[in-house]
C-alpha cells in the first residue's frame, strides 16, 4: 500500500521546484492529501473525483469551477499504475498555462510511484527471507515443509550450505542491505538480511573457502567505511539447507571469537575456543573464582601476566613491550605468584592461568 500523504508531500515538493504553479494530490476519493497551498489540504475536490471515476484527464474550465465543489481552473489527471487508478494530480492555472506542464507532472508522479513500488517489492523480498530463516532455525519442520516455504519466496534452497554473521554494532536499514547486495562479489545468489538490531546474516551458496575468505574481506572493508570501525565476522560450517540452524549457531560462536581476536573466524578453525564456548556460564565463573579471582581487581597485574604468558619472551623483552623496567616486571610477577599461590615456572600452573584468562576474555 502507498502512503498517499507521504507520497503526495514528496511529489508536491518535487513539482514545486520544477514548475511555478500550484499542485495538488488527491486520494482516490477526491480528498486533497498534499498541496502547495496548505489551505486546500483535506478539502474535497469534486473534479478530481470525476477524473478518478472516468479515469481520464479533465480540464477545469471556468464553468466547471462554478458547478463543482473545491475546484479551481486547471487540469486534473488520474495517476494510473499497472492499469489501476490510485489517485489524482492537479495543476492550477489557466488552460494555456498548465497544458504544457501536464505531461511533465504525470511523468514525475509515475516515476515516483514506480520507484516507490520497486523499493517496496525489494523490502518485502528481504523481509520474507528474514521471516523464513527465523522459522527455519527456531522451528522444527520437515524438509518438505521447508521446500514449500522456499518455493513461495523463489529460493533455490539446494544451493545454500552455510551461514556467516557480521556484527554491525548498529541497525542497518533495508536500503543499506540492498546496496550491499549490489556491491558484493561473493556470489550472484548470495542472500543478506538483518538479524536483530546489530547483525547481518549471509546465506552462502557453495563457494571454495579461500574464495569466500577473500570476497568476505572485500565486503567487510566496504562495510567498515560506513561503520567507522572493524566489524567481526564469523562463518559456520558447510551443511545441508535443513540444518542451517547448526551453521548459524556455529557462526554465532565464531563471530564472538572474531570480536575478541579482531579477525574473521571460520568456526571449523576453532580449537580451544570450541571448548571454552561449550563450558556453562556457572562453571566458567567458578573456574575463574578458583584461579585468577584475586587479579580481577588488579587490572595492571592481570594485563602484565597476560602479556607475559602470550609473548613467551625474556623478562627484558616483555618489560620493554609493557614500557616498564625489568625489575618492575619481576616484582609484579612475584606478587602474582604470591596472590594466586602459583609457580610461573610450572607448566601446569601456566596452562591453568592461560585457560582462566581466555575464559575471562570470552565472558
Amino acid at each position: 500500500m502507498i502512503d498517499f500523504e507521504d507520497f503526495g508531500a514528496r511529489i508536491v515538493q518535487e513539482l514545486s521546484s520544477l514548475i511555478d504553479k500550484n499542485v495538488i494530490v488527491t486520494d482516490k476519493n477526491g480528498f486533497v492529501v498534499a498541496s502547495t497551498d496548505p489551505v486546500r489540504l483535506n478539502s474535497y475536490h469534486e473534479g478530481a473525483a470525476l477524473s478518478m471515476k472516468n479515469q481520464q484527464e479533465i480540464h477545469m474550465t471556468k464553468e466547471m469551477c462554478e458547478k463543482l465543489r473545491g475546484v479551481k481552473p486547471g487540469i486534473v489527471m488520474p495517476i494510473i499504475i499497472a492499469g489501476i487508478p490510485i489517485g489524482v494530480l492537479g495543476v492550477t492555472g489557466t488552460l494555456s498555462e498548465v497544458e504544457k506542464y501536464a505531461k511533465l507532472v504525470r511523468k514525475v508522479a509515475e516515476l515516483f510511484i514506480t520507484d516507490f513500488m520497486s523499493r517496496q517489492e525489494k523490502e518485502r523480498g528481504i523481509r520474507e527471507i528474514e521471516f523464513f530463516f527465523f522459522d527455519l532455525i527456531t522451528a522444527e519442520a520437515d524438509r518438505e515443509v521447508i521446500e514449500d516455504r522456499a518455493r513461495m519466496i523463489n529460493m533455490e534452497i539446494s544451493q545454500y550450505e552455510r551461514v556467516a554473521l557480521i556484527q554491525t554494532f548498529q541497525q542497518w536499514e533495508i536500503a543499506d542491505v540492498e546496496n550491499l547486495l549490489k556491491m558484493q562479489t561473493i556470489h550472484p545468489e548470495l542472500k543478506i538480511f538483518r538479524w536483530g538490531l546489530e547483525k547481518l546474516v549471509l546465506l552462502l551458496p557453495n563457494i571454495p573457502k579461500h574464495q569466500l575468505c577473500e570476497s568476505l574481506k572485500g565486503l567487510s572493508r566496504k562495510m567498515e567505511k560506513k561503520a567507522g570501525r572493524k566489524l567481526p565476522i564469523g562463518i559456520g560450517n558447510v551443511t545441508s539447507f535443513d540444518k542451517l540452524g547448526e551453521s548459524f549457531k556455529q557462526a554465532e560462536m565464531a563471530v564472538s571469537v572474531s570480536a575478541l581476536q579482531g579477525e574473521m573466524i571460520f568456526e571449523e578453525d576453532l580449537k580451544l575456543e570450541l571448548l571454552y564456548h561449550s563450558i556453562p556460564l556457572e562453571v566458567r565463573k567458578e573456574f575463574l573464582n578458583r584461579t585468577i579471582a584475586p587479579l580481577l581487581k588488579e587490572k595492571e597485574l592481570l594485563h602484565n601476566l597476560e602479556v607475559w604468558i602470550q609473548k613467551k619472551k625474556s623478562l627484558k623483552e616483555v618489560a620493554e613491550e609493557l614500557h616498564i623496567h625489568k625489575n618492575t616486571l619481576s616484582y609484579r610477577l612475584g606478587k602474582i605468584e604470591s596472590l594466586l599461590n602459583v609457580d610461573l615456572t610450572d607448566n601446569n600452573d601456566i596452562a591453568i592461568l592461560y585457560t582462566a584468562i581466555r575464559l575471562l576474555r570470552k565472558s
